[in-house]
């Protein structure tokens, strides 16, 4: 009677036997998603490439394998348009300010990943910045004597009374945020003892420049540095003494341990000084250098110690400066201010351009946040599939895009100059730029390559054109520059303009013959015969004209220029009205559809003006930007259009520009690691196989033989 229910029970148990994952399994499963884990964050934390204007990998090379994928990596680095001076970091690490060109302060909350601008009140230089650890309370000094200072982070800047029209160009204070020094030109040195409220004059005994002041955590004693000048004070500046560093070059910075004992100091040609007396006596080190030493900065050890200077040096020492090695900066912008955390792990330097670098590895590898102007872009193009398109800039650099604009990679253009105009047949395989030195470049093949052609002159060139045929071209610029090819760019001829004004567009009608040009002062040529011959035409304006645009009847044209200025012909040129626009911008570019009246002009300030009736009217549309924007295409239905300009703005609409969208940036893992992603879960997908394989093959075998 039992035997039933022992079997029922034993029944009701195996299901929830089965349920159970067998431990292999899970082991299995868990070592693969550690794995994908390392995985993930080895492909997070790997560097992209160090330019971000470097042409795009060939696909399935060793280096498209390695890298991690980036969609519109022109974009990765914010653009900075000052000079940045004056640098400082509290001791976490985290909270950072720096200080330049046209009252530009700017600060960061994550290390110096991002960094913000804050609004500083003034348009002076300003060549340093101090704060106290707790972040709040800063100082930041400059041109004319100024002396700014926050109480909350930097959210809001004041202006506190310095008493002096002096430039200041070095300012520090101690903890307590009450003390505190800035010197300046004519042997400059003023005191607070109320955190800026007030500040006094002190007696330096020298009249050079200084460029540097430091003071030790007391507030008593101090150093200063300026041309060949070495100052010092025991009594927290009320009185100061000339010490002789042995050496009469400008000395730049300087910088002493907590003790007061140990300092150096660097300067031009590579001059770096060091103390142990707290200079009474100071020793030349060899840098291995002659570039100009902007600043100094050592870890609390006194060991470990980096100096930066001109041409993106950077320096650092592991002995107290008894031997210097080069790092790599990746940049070529002078380095104008070093700071590092007290670890020595963590590092920030800020210089030329908007130069911004960090590092988290004592200076092994320098990372760059900010991007000089090489991101302006003058021209953009499209093909007739309006998915093609390129775009030219400052430094040579070539963009491109076969998604309509949404992405852009990097072509390699082999040059350095400035390209400031572009232009491509309609199958988008034929394309020119110009631009500086003479500089014209051919493509056959959409871009992927790019050839300098022999243009015969040195002028700046600032506008191409091309008949449908790819043959016929001319191309204007500097001094009345025109230069022409029969032969799709082989060989260029100069043609006579009878002008010295500069020369900024040039358009042609397709039949090669009749064609245009305008540049300074209002000038307007005209041809009817291919350019043998120019003739002048009278456009009724003394305003710079940039671009111009016909119709394909070539009776109504367009040209727009300085100050709003906008001028209308329906007769190939002969007369030219002036339109009104409401605009007193710079307008760059202008074109039109084939229609003759939809219309649209772009220039300073971010300005964008639509027409609908030919030009009689014009109102102004938003695309999200005050920077100046230089070149605007759109499709023959005028509603998909492009704009380009400086700070590497890239617009798009495909409503008529009722709404302009730019590209943003975006990063992905590496395609070794979707590789290896797939390996791992292969490898964990099989393994698995063969071993309920070989578990069934064990339970077959174990089943008693018929």
């Amino acid at each position: 009677m039992n035997q039933p229910e022992r079997a029922g029970s034993e029944g009701n148990r195996e299901p929830s036997a089965r349920s159970r994952l067998p431990l292999w399994l899970v082991l299995t499963a868990a070592f693969a998603a550690a794995l994908l884990v390392v995985l993930g964050r080895a492909a997070r934390m790997q560097r992209p490439t160090a330019d971000p204007f470097a042409a795009e990998p060939k696909l399935f090379s060793r280096q498209w394998l390695r890298e991690p994928i980036e969609r519109n990596r022109f974009l990765r680095l914010s653009i900075v348009g000052s000079d940045l001076s004056g640098l400082t970091f509290t001791s976490d690490g985290q909270r950072g300010w720096a200080v330049g060109d046209h009252g530009t302060i700017l600060s960061t909350r994550d290390g110096g990943g991002s960094w913000q601008a804050q609004r500083s009140g003034s348009k002076s230089t300003l060549l340093a910045v101090a704060f106290t650890n707790d972040g709040q309370r800063g100082w930041a000094v400059g041109g004319d004597g100024t002396i700014l200072s926050t109480g909350d982070g930097g959210s809001t800047w004041q202006a506190q009374a310095s008493g002096t029209k002096t430039m200041l160009s070095a300012v520090t204070f101690t903890s307590d945020g009450q003390r505190g020094w800035a010197v300046g030109t004519e042997g400059t040195i003023l005191s607070t003892r109320d955190g800026g409220n007030s500040w006094q004059t002190q007696a330096s005994g020298a009249d050079d420049l200084l460029l540097a002041v430091r003071f030790s955590r007391d507030g008593q004693r101090g150093w200063a540095t300026g041309l060949g000048t070495m100052l010092s004070t025991h009594d927290g500046g009320s009185t100061w003494q000339t010490q002789a560093s042995g050496k009469d070059s400008i000395l730049s910075a300087a910088t002493f341990t907590d003790d007061g004992q140990r300092g150096w100091a660097v300067g031009v040609d590579g001059t770096i000084l060091n103390t142990r007396d707290g200079g009474n006596t100071w020793q030349a080190q060899a840098s291995g250098t002659k570039n100009w030493l902007f600043a100094v900065t050592f870890a609390s050890d006194g060991q470990r110690g980096w100096a930066t200077g001109s041409e993106g040096t950077i320096l650092r020492t592991r002995d107290g400066g008894n031997t210097w090695q080069a790092q790599s900066s990746g940049s070529t912008r002078g380095l104008r201010a070093v700071t590092f955390s007290s670890d020595g792990q963590r590092g920030w330097a800020v210089g030329r351009e908007g130069t911004i670098l960090s590092t988290h590895d004592s200076g092994h590898y320098w990372q760059a946040h900010t991007s000089s102007p090489r991101r302006w872009l003058y021209a953009v193009s499209f093909a007739g599939d309006g998915r093609r398109g390129w775009a030219v800039g400052v430094g040579g650099t070539i963009l491109s895009t076969r998604d309509g604009g949404h992405s852009w990679q990097a072509q390699s253009s082999g040059s350095k100059n400035w390209l400031r105009a572009m232009t491509f047949t309609s199958d988008g395989q034929r394309g020119w730029a110009v631009g500086d030195n003479g500089t014209i470049l051919r493509t056959r093949d959409g871009g992927d390559t790019w050839q300098a052609q022999a243009s015969g002159s040195k002028r700046w060139l600032s506008a191409v054109t091309f008949t449908s045929d790819g043959q016929r071209g001319w191309a204007v610029g500097g001094n009345g520059t025109i230069l022409s090819t029969r032969d799709g760019g082989n060989t260029w001829q100069a043609q006579a303009s009878g002008t010295e004004a500069w020369l900024y567009a040039v358009t042609f009608q397709d039949d090669g013959q009749r064609g245009w040009a305008v540049g300074s002062e209002g000038a307007i040529l005209s041809t009817q015969d291919g350019g043998n011959t120019w003739k002048a035409q009278a456009g009724g304006s003394l305003s710079w004209l940039y671009a111009l645009t016909f119709q394909n009847d070539g009776q109504r044209g367009w040209a727009v220029g300085t100050d709003g200025t906008i001028l209308r012909t329906q007769d190939s040129g002969n007369t030219w009205q002036a339109l009104s626009n409401g605009s007193k911008s710079r307008l760059f570019a202008v074109t039109f559809q084939g229609n003759g009246q939809s219309g649209w002009a772009v220039g300073t300030d971010g300005t964008i003006l639509r027409t609908r009736d030919g030009g009689d009217t014009w109102q102004a549309q938003w695309g999200g930007t005050n920077s100046e924007l230089h070149a605007v295409t759109f499709t023959d239905d005028g509603r998909v259009g492009w704009i380009v300009g400086d700070d590497g703005i890239i617009l798009s609409t495909s409503n008529g520009g009722r709404t302009w969208v730019a590209p943003t940036y975006a990063r992905y893992p590496a395609p070794w690691f979707y590789a290896s992603a797939f390996l791992v879960l292969a490898a964990a997908i099989i393994g698995t196989r063969r071993i309920r394989q070989s578990q069934a093959q064990h339970r077959h075998a174990e089943l008693p033989q018929s």
